[in-house]
């Protein structure tokens, strides 16, 4: 029998607030000093729900109602849904029945995702293939993918790193000479990734403590995800901030990451950002962290992580909230605006549970108020392509949809990331449609969502 061990779902994506302001490769920033940290500071926004931001004043961007739908369920051999082939026939072509996660990026030509917690067929090609099997390593249980498909509209057919039996390879980050291989276990998975230079880099979680992990790691590959090398540590410890990351690169000479806390303020955190010299990948040197924003709009940066402080709070009931773990950021040329979607549990009648949506005109802000771009209750997830699951409150099993023995859990929506190359736009800049992984947790998959947001008339 297979076993799930799995990512518990939340996902919130909100809309947000458009003004009007300089594009990213006009920023100008400062590092920490002593008279930089005497100059009046903006505080960061607090992103309440259903509150203004008097620090955008020019235009809203908004969520079209209704926009939000699945275009294809992207792993596993049926979609469940419809109770027909998926694209790409995972557990056929590559002994793969269900995973979650997907973060994408590109390098080399390829669109590149990255899977968590994967699970294998029992065999494969005739030769057993389950996860404490060779050539499987019971310490990393993983997935890559790629494509270079060019029309997101009828899905996505990816391949997958293979090991030599043809099956999926999991991903295994090398350490030193002598030194054990970083572990990938339940809860310890790629992350982010982004191409520097002409080398891949991958920020991997591990260390896992209940629910998740506390560290993440840089691992570099020169052969398109086949072998990584374990390169430096990106957080860790006590003040570790950057343990599920979004990363993006700018053009302002600097590749940013937001982040959330991991271990126990997994999906209780708020969000961090760092960033780094373009180039400067393959170094653990560079990189610093915002601290805070001047009154004329300036960031104040620091190179110590513990002196990072939150974009801002998510808020229930006029009381801090903080919710983030799995989350996305693109830059949307289209409307000139930074978009971020992450999942979160926060419910109330105007703003409910799913995935919420900011935007930004800089990457450290302001960042607008939270919108709810997608709800499972009332945007066609639950029965349709989340499970529903059967209890006393719904003792009938609304769908289909379920993993085997798993009716009494319900699936959710989470990890929201960005498939950036496929953003669209209107000629005039006031709409745009983008693409994005969505997990679903019962089933154990992901499915591509498209969501329009326009400014408002």
């Amino acid at each position: 029998m297979q076993k799930f061990i799995l990512l518990a779902p939340v996902l919130i994506i909100t809309a947000c607030r458009l003004t009007a302001a300089p594009s990213p490769q006009n920023a100008h920033s400062t590092p920490i000093t002593q008279s930089t940290l005497a100059v009046p500071t903006t505080p960061l926004s607090t992103g309440q729900p259903g509150t203004s931001n008097p620090a955008q004043t020019a235009g809203n961007l908004i969520y079209v109602k209704g926009s939000s739908q699945k275009v294809c369920q992207l792993v596993g051999e049926t979609d469940r849904e419809f109770n027909k082939p998926t694209v790409n026939q995972t557990e056929s072509r590559f002994g793969l029945v269900g995973n979650d996660l997907g973060s994408s990026f590109e390098h080399d030509g390829k669109l590149f995702f990255l899977f968590g917690d994967s699970v294998p067929t029992k065999a494969f090609n005739g030769k057993p293939n389950l996860g404490n099997e060779p050539p499987r390593n019971p310490d990393d249980n993983d997935a890559i993918a790629f494509t270079t498909d060019t029309d997101i509209n009828q899905c996505l057919k990816l391949n997958f790193i293979t090991n030599s039996i043809g099956a999926y390879k999991n991903p295994v980050v090398l350490n030193a000479q002598n030194q054990p291989a970083i572990t990938l276990r339940s809860f310890e998975v790629p992350i982010a990734g982004i191409s520097d230079g002409s080398k891949m880099y991958v920020i991997f979680a591990t260390d896992h403590t209940s629910p998740f992990s506390t560290r993440t790691v840089i691992g570099e590959s020169d052969d398109d995800a086949n072998t990584f090398h374990y390169l430096y540590d990106f957080s860790k410890g006590p003040n570790a901030r950057f343990i599920n990351v979004a990363i993006a690169s700018a053009n302002d000479g600097y590749i940013y990451f937001w982040g959330t806390e991991g271990g126990s303020q997994y999906r209780k955190s708020p969000a961090f950002l760092a960033r780094k010299p373009t180039g400067s990948m393959n170094s653990q040197s560079g990189i610093e962290y915002l601290h805070a924003v001047n009154a004329d709009g300036i960031p104040v940066f620091t190179s110590s992580e513990s002196d990072a402080t939150p974009l801002f709070h998510d808020m229930v009931q006029g009381q801090v909230s903080d919710c983030m773990g799995e989350l996305g950021v693109q830059w949307n040329s289209h409307l000139k605006r930074w978009i971020m979607l992450y999942n979160c549990l926060n419910d109330s009648p105007t703003h409910p549970r799913g995935i919420y949506m900011r935007y930004a005109s800089q990457p450290w802000g302001p960042w607008s108020d939270a919108q709810t771009i997608f709800s499972p209750s009332t945007d066609g997830g639950y029965c349709h392509f989340i499970h529903r699951a059967v209890n006393a409150q719904n003792p009938k099993a609304c769908d289909n949809l379920s993993d085997p023995g798993r009716l009494d859990v319900f699936g959710g929506e989470y990890a929201p990331y960005f498939i950036s190359k496929f953003t669209t736009g209107d000629p005039a800049g006031t709409s745009s449609t983008f693409y994005y992984t969505l997990s679903t947790w019962n089933p154990y998959t992901e499915v591509i969502m498209k969501t329009t947001i326009q400014l408002k008339p």
